[in-house]
């Protein structure tokens, strides 16, 4: 049964009948033929895949080779998109069906497959139990008292991200938790990757790491906020029976640990519509939380957006609302009356918010810690104001590692990433750590606005400002200086007493001449060196001319 649905899915994929008759015979292989054939005709593209399926047998034949059952509650996944590729449903569908198989040739054929409506699913149960988190309205409750959350998150200084679960050391999250306690904080939000932790087979190596994560947080009086599915982000209804299998197993294994607040369904999902177009997304989204709550009754359910803007969406799926918030303190506040108007009646958390003090000579928009603790204070006074039930900051520590999954390794945002902790590098408090506790002073000197004139990329600009005209000014100097040609000298004419006389035989101006030998024979014969030189130069400079003409 399974393979004949796997089958007619692939065929609807390749938008013509695809090895349907190994599965399918009779009427039941002409229904799904002709479905086939005419989204084919209608240019739709079908992408289906069954989730679920709850049977009751009513027949089976002695000899072995006829059965009768009823597949009811089936799920079947699907995204439609017409010829232009746009989506037009995303979802699940919901059904009972009558299906009558025939043994034949050693293989299972359907041979009669009649849909109808199906019932009504029950709710899931509620339960209260001590040391639980549950809602009421607006508020969360632990043990009969409203819990307001103060929390953070987390993850080892390190071995951040991708290297936190494969290098897990429990005496750092030790430490970490005795300093996260110190803070006045009681919540720890963390994230899981899908495929880490085994994906559709979760490593029992991973969930014992988890486990013991769980464990140190509840003996430090705490909660943790798993966030599930870290880096997936392929949401193809094709791999939807993958993290089904993958949320049965971590749910199932932690559904009675107490230290768990909650379980957060996957962060900042809107940042996948773009790949995956917002149906698609919103659909698993759906289907998951829906799930989870059947796998664990015991925990509530959120989803993490990347802004109170898109935190409305699905709200009846889960328990409460969360959200990120990274945008300038003086638009919370219209945010934040914006989606309590829009969800009127379940609590709301801020999970992420935070400012980096990182500070760059080459790119803009730095921070200081300065600027830091002035905006945490600005969030944290809004969030007191109003009906929230709390808030986490990103994150405990800086880091001096960051995936290029998180940042697609542009500089600009590796910079910023590292630098989001309430701790420096050192273990050292910034000022905005001691504004987290409940109660804690908010009362922070606005940071001067000329300050932000100063920080390093300001000084970078004015030093370019400076040096470049005056770098450019001697350049031009040189260059003039390189390409002027030398002064032209007149050539002294040569003096017609001097071509017959012997410089040897000169005398100073103030000795009187001698007289001049007589000439010989031989030295009529002979021809004045100079006067030769002279005449080659005037030959050659004739020459010269010539050859330029």
């Amino acid at each position: 049964m399974a393979r004949a649905w796997l089958q007619w899915g692939l065929s609807y994929t390749k938008g013509q009948p695809y090895g349907l008759k190994t599965y399918f015979e009779g009427p039941a292989l002409d229904a799904v033929s002709n479905a086939v054939n005419d989204a084919a005709a209608q240019g739709l593209t079908i992408e289906q895949t069954d989730t679920a399926h709850h049977l009751q047998l009513h027949f089976y034949s002695a000899n072995g080779a006829i059965v009768s059952f009823t597949d009811h509650d089936a799920l079947v996944a699907q995204v439609i998109r017409d010829s232009s590729g746009t989506i037009m449903f995303a979802g699940e569908t919901r059904a009972d069906y009558d299906v009558v198989m025939f043994l034949q040739d050693g293989d299972w054929h359907v041979r009669h497959w009649v849909r109808s409506a199906a019932a009504d699913a029950p709710p899931a149960p509620v339960r209260t139990r001590p040391g639980f988190v549950t809602r009421a309205g607006t508020r969360l409750m632990l043990d009969g008292q409203p819990f307001q959350v103060y929390g953070i998150d987390y993850y080892p200084r390190v071995t951040p991200w991708d290297r936190f679960w494969i290098n897990y050391d429990p005496a750092e999250i030790d430490r970490d938790l005795t300093t996260i306690r110190a803070l006045g904080l009681n919540t720890v939000r963390t994230f899981i990757p899908f495929e880490q932790f085994g994906g559709a087979k979760p490593d029992p190596a991973m969930l014992d790491h988890l486990q013991d994560f769980l464990d140190r947080v509840d003996a430090n009086g705490m909660k943790a906020l798993p966030t599930l599915f870290d880096f997936r982000t392929d949401y193809r209804p094709l791999l939807w029976p993958e993290s089904d299998r993958h949320l049965e197993g971590m749910l199932t294994r932690f559904r009675d640990h107490r230290a768990i607040l909650a379980w957060d369904m996957k962060n900042e999902p809107n940042n996948d519509y773009g790949s995956n177009g917002a149906e698609v997304v919103d659909a698993w989204l759906a289907h998951t939380a829906r799930l989870a709550h059947q796998y664990d009754t015991n925990h509530l359910v959120t989803i993490g957006w990347l802004n109170p803007s898109a935190a409305s969406n699905l709200a009846n799926e889960v328990d409460f609302i969360s959200y990120h918030f990274f945008s300038p303190a003086d638009e919370l506040p219209a945010g934040y009356a914006a989606l309590r108007a829009a969800v009127p009646d379940k609590p709301i958390l801020m999970s992420e918010f935070g400012l980096p003090t990182w500070n760059s000579w080459f790119f803009p928009h730095g921070h200081t810690e300065a600027e830091q603790a002035s905006y945490y204070a600005d969030i944290l006074r809004t969030m007191r104001a109003t009906d929230s039930v709390g808030t986490a900051v990103w994150t405990l520590h800086d880091f001096s590692y960051v995936p290029k999954q998180v940042t697609a390794g542009q500089p600009w945002r590796i910079g910023p990433e590292l630098q989001l902790g309430v701790l420096r590098a050192d273990g050292t408090h910034k000022p905005a750590a001691a504004l987290l506790a409940p109660g804690a002073s908010l009362d922070v000197p606005a940071v001067p606005g000329w300050m932000r004139w100063v920080k390093p990329f300001w000084l970078t600009i004015y030093g370019l400002a400076l040096g470049l005209p005056t770098l450019a000014w001697r350049w031009w100097r040189a260059r003039r200086r390189r390409r002027k040609p030398a002064p032209i000298t007149a050539e002294p004419a040569l003096d017609s007493t001097l071509l017959h006389r012997s410089p040897a035989l000169e005398m100073p101006s103030a000795a009187p001449p001698l007289p001049e030998p007589a000439a010989s024979p031989a030295m009529l014969a002979t021809k004045p060196p100079v006067l030769v030189a002279a005449r080659g130069r005037k030959r050659n400079r004739r020459g010269k001319r010539n050859r330029r003409r």
